[in-house]
């Protein structure tokens, strides 16, 4: 029996890819997997299905067309966007169409038929850095997205017998969204640090490279006038011999940092270069040595000329804010010691980082980033529900986020964490406050974004909850908490009923995490809601065979949510997912 249903199908092309693949195939590529990275989480808070990605586009299925129509918009806004802060020739621009029909669902879940055939159609009808719907979704949008329409009246298309009635879809008056700025002049330089190659002829010392790199990360991240790509973005490309214009336009960077480092006894050899992407050209290039005790002034040198390299214009001053540089080398190199073995993101790799942060800040009581990632430490431990003998995490880290925002109270990262922990204990006001000053303090930061994210979910800000994980999805790609971060995104979609966005993030987490009791139970409860408790069964028995006597009352004892509706509401999912429990 074939499998049919109606849907709207979106097709996503970028315009003259052929002959853009023919001049520079690496670096087209490279760019549009980086504009995928911002466009793949649109799709997703819309509960699109990608049905299949391409080297220059998407098809997907979407089960709503004011949804599909809506997440439109919100790509080709970004795409403008991001076009406008590039020079002419990284620009790329794509077209969208869009239809609602009968689709052929394939056993491989592919999409046929002449629904998909029509969307198609339209996509080649639409404006470069446009959206073109058939009649079908017009009708049906009516007046529930705000953009206008312009009627191209019955099209003649290739393979389609009939005359397809197409409209072009207006925003703001125009076709294609308009550049907020004329394109060529940065808005901000974008920088990757590459990881620091080790030359000390010791694997043992690859700590202390990765430590002098994300050092520089942290400190060039500083500087407001600078974009500078988190740790998880670059180290991905460690110990590759990878050529640096196609990582830049994989990272979507203007400007990258490479360098080495050599370690003996008590003295210390820095090599730094910085080069412009789009040409390959050293904008400037040093050989520092050093004592070994001078670290920290080096790495000041060594960021300030980055940075003024890159910006003339830029003021110094906001680079030298260190608020976290600890008092001795000793509290330092233990701190690198233990974000090197955080890293690792295994159970034992984490408990091994735990007391060497913990002696780094017993050298330094007010060393700010020690405290930071000993409450990611312990967050992490926590969640992936791992037992560290005669401690517990989620009081462990309770205390050190305390701690934490009584010394830095003006740190992004202190007010986040300090506001998810707040939440976990019930105090919401408290909580929302802190997330919403974290995100002011820090607006580019993943993880303050995921524990602000995380706090006010719980406390019913769905809208900010939303914004907030979706740019910590973006920034995090590589983190081994970006699970997490799915998760919250699937239940602040949940909670708002939006079942579809909440089952496409569900599904995206478990395939970073295949093994989360979290994320098999939003699974299950957003399958059970849309009336599918077929395929919840195989989330529901990975849950029991894990905890045979799991009920849902079980299961949510722990639950800390602004509003106990919110609860009975995810309660009511897992009973109509087949999870046992008493009726409601």
């Amino acid at each position: 029996m074939t499998n049919r249903r109606l849907a709207a199908i979106a097709v996503i092309d970028v315009v003259g890819y052929s002959t853009m693949m023919a001049e520079d195939e690496e670096g087209t590529h490279a760019a549009f997997l980086a504009h995928r990275k911002d466009i793949d989480p649109i799709l997703l808070n819309h509960g699109c299905r990608v049905v299949k990605s391409t080297g220059d586009g998407y098809l997907v299925e979407i089960p709503s067309v004011v949804e599909a129509l809506q997440a439109a918009v919100e790509i080709q806004l970004l795409m403008a966007e991001r076009n406008a802060a590039v020079t002419k020739n990284r620009q790329l621009e794509i077209r969208i169409g869009i239809n609602l029909g009968d689709i052929i669902i394939g056993d491989d879940g592919d999409i046929y038929g002449d629904g998909v055939n029509v969307a198609a159609r339209l996509e080649g009808l639409a404006d470069p850095g446009g959206i073109c719907v058939s009649e079908s979704v017009r009708q049906q949008v009516g007046t529930r997205v705000e953009v206008g329409f312009e009627d191209m009246g019955p099209v003649e298309v290739k393979n389609i017998p009939s005359p397809v009635h197409a409209w072009r879809v207006m925003l703001d008056g125009q076709s294609t969204p308009q550049p907020a700025r004329e394109s060529g002049n940065y808005q901000l330089a974008t920088i990757a640090v590459l990881p620091f190659d080790n030359m000390s002829g010791s694997d043992d010392d690859d700590y202390f490279a990765d430590g002098i790199t994300e050092d520089l990360i942290t400190a060039l991240s500083r500087y407001r006038d600078l974009r500078v790509l988190a740790r998880n973005s670059t180290f991905v490309y460690k110990g590759e011999a990878t050529d640096i214009r196609h990582i830049a336009r994989e990272l979507d960077a203007s400007h990258v940092v490479e360098g080495s480092v050599r370690r003996a006894d008590d003295r210390i050899r820095i090599t730094a270069q910085l080069i412009e992407a789009d040409t390959g050209h050293h904008v400037w290039a040093e050989r520092f040595d050093r004592e070994l005790s001078d670290v920290f002034e080096l790495q000041d040198e060594i960021v300030h000329e980055i940075a003024g390299r890159v910006h003339p214009a830029l003021d110094r001053a906001e680079g030298e804010k260190r608020h976290d540089r600890p008092e001795e080398l000793g509290a330092w190199d233990l701190f690198i010691r233990g974000r090197w073995h955080f890293n690792g993101s295994t159970r034992e790799e984490l408990i091994e980082a735990v007391p060497l942060l913990e002696a780094a800040i017993e050298r330094d009581p007010t060393f700010v980033d020690a405290y930071v990632f000993l409450g990611a430490t312990w967050f992490e431990l926590f969640i992936q529900r791992w037992r560290v003998e005669g401690r517990k995490p989620v009081e462990e880290f309770a205390a050190v986020t305390e701690e934490l925002y009584r010394i830095a109270p003006g740190e992004g990262a202190a007010a986040g964490m300090l506001a998810a922990s707040k939440s976990m204990a019930g105090e919401f006001d408290r909580a929302t406050h802190l997330a919403r000053n974290a995100v002011k303090l820090a607006p580019d930061q993943a993880l303050v974004l995921a524990f602000s994210g995380a706090a006010v979910f719980r406390s019913r800000e769905l809208d900010d909850a939303v914004e907030w994980l979706t740019r910590a999805w973006r920034s995090a790609e590589h983190e081994p908490w970006r699970h997490v971060t799915a998760a919250n995104l699937a239940f602040s979609h949940y909670l708002e009923g939006r079942y579809d966005a909440a089952l496409a993030w569900a599904l995206q987490g478990t395939s970073v995490a295949p093994d989360s009791l979290q994320l098999w139970a939003i699974t299950a409860a957003t399958l059970g809601q849309l009336g599918r408790p077929d395929e919840a069964k195989p989330y529901i028995g990975f849950m029991t065979a894990e905890r045979p006597d799991l009920t849902v009352e079980g299961f949510g004892r722990n639950l800390r949510w602004r509003r106990q509706s919110d609860i009975d509401h995810y309660f009511e999912g897992l009973r109509k997912a087949g999870l046992p429990g008493q009726p409601a």
